[in-house]
């Protein structure tokens, strides 16, 4: 069995501009993010699975949807005003990071290396 996923704590999200939701299964939490442009950002993980699930709504219209099997860690925290959601991912022989930033607008980085 693969070991858990790294993930905040729901405590350090507290004091952040964001709506965290447990959800009814253990280890399953979302987190939500407004831009200042309207757009949404959910970013929903399962420690237990060690999955990430990433929806950006842009006028009630789904800009992106990324599901990530293989995520390692992820980190929720506050930049300069914006909001950061990053994603580590582990896949054997290949290794990721997804980043996405909610502030004035979303703007949203995924890079999937060889190691």
């Amino acid at each position: 069995m693969s070991e858990l996923m790294e993930v905040p704590r729901l405590s350090e999200l507290d004091g952040l501009p964001v709506d965290v939701v447990p959800g009814d299964e253990p280890g399953v939490v979302s987190v939500t993010s407004w831009a200042d442009d309207g757009s949404v950002v959910t970013l929903t993980w399962d420690e237990t699975a060690g999955s990430v699930h990433v929806r950006w709504l842009e006028a009630e219209e789904e800009r992106l949807l990324v599901e990530r099997e293989t995520a390692s860690k992820i980190s929720v925290r506050e930049n300069h005003g914006q909001i950061e959601f990053w994603v580590w991912s582990d896949a054997g022989g290949l290794g990721g990071q997804l980043v996405i930033r909610v502030g004035d607008h979303v703007s949203v980085s995924d890079a999937l290396l060889r190691k």
